[in-house]
């Protein structure tokens, strides 16, 4: 089955945000010159990774969120919205002075002070967030402490920025899904 029209157009406006975002690696034969081609390319892939874990982490502080925020303003079971709770004024003063205020990690801590969670998870949360604060607070976190004597930057054992790479950090996202996705929908 063939695409949409709207599907059609959501792909040709992701394809104008890949080049406009310098991530367009289909195209790098036309709009490269050869001696540019493979450093443009490792660039590309170091986009898309850092992407990835910045996308993971900020998906897993809203789980943490989303946890803490029941806890405090009891969400029925039912609803997967917090649309009543945003007309009311305590849940916006939480949410914007409180929660979105927070670190990851200490969010972390208030949710294993709520509910005891399985140490894989506790683990792998720990990992993404460090792995998150190396990239987004270095250009070049290869040159960092932790992995300059590598000169690379590893996940698990793994150099990061490669297919093997992405796979452990997928691993770790798969098993924080998991569990919270089953303990947020049921």
């Amino acid at each position: 089955m063939g695409l949409t029209r709207t599907e059609r157009r959501l792909q040709a406006e992701v394809k104008d945000i890949a080049f406009l975002v310098d991530v367009d690696f289909w195209a790098v034969e036309e709009h490269y010159k050869p001696e540019y081609r493979r450093a443009k390319l490792e660039l590309m892939k170091d986009k898309l990774v850092r992407s990835e874990v910045i996308y993971w982490y900020t998906l897993i502080d809203e789980y943490l969120t989303d946890v803490i925020c029941d806890y405090y303003f009891h969400r029925p079971k039912k609803s997967i919205s917090y649309g009543r709770l945003w007309r009311t004024k305590h849940f916006k003063v939480f949410v914007h002075y409180l929660m979105d205020e927070t670190y990851l990690l200490k969010k972390l801590s208030m949710v294993e002070a709520i509910k005891k969670m399985p140490p894989d998870v506790s683990k792998s949360i720990k990992r993404i967030n460090d792995l998150r604060n190396a990239l987004a607070h270095s250009l070049f976190p290869q040159n960092r402490r932790r992995y300059a004597a590598e000169k690379k930057v590893t996940y698990q054992g793994v150099h990061l920025f490669s297919r093997a790479g992405v796979i452990k950090l997928r691993e770790d996202c798969d098993i924080i899904y998991k569990y919270f996705h089953k303990k947020i929908f049921g």
